[in-house]
């Protein structure tokens, strides 16, 4: 698997019921956290983990999303 399939792979695991809109923030800080991911482990090692650690990851992009809602933030929280 090459990176750019990790990645289309990992957005849609982490795509539950629409949480992330396309140029948004929070999916944007999602495509770094998951290209940082790759980049360090591998493609199929980050995959691996992240299918893993996926119902916490959801946990946090619900939370991020809240973050950006409620307090209009401009930028995420550095806890990835």
């Amino acid at each position: 698997m090459n990176k750019v399939q990790a990645m289309a792979r990992i957005m849609v695991l982490l795509n539950e019921n629409g949480l992330l809109k396309p140029g948004s923030k929070v999916y944007k800080a999602v495509r770094k956290m998951a290209s940082e991911k790759i980049d360090r482990l591998g493609p199929d090692a980050a995959l691996l983990q992240i299918m893993d650690r996926k119902d916490r990851l959801l946990d946090q992009i619900r939370m991020l999303n809240m973050w950006y809602k409620v307090a209009g933030r401009q930028s995420p929280p550095d806890y990835w």
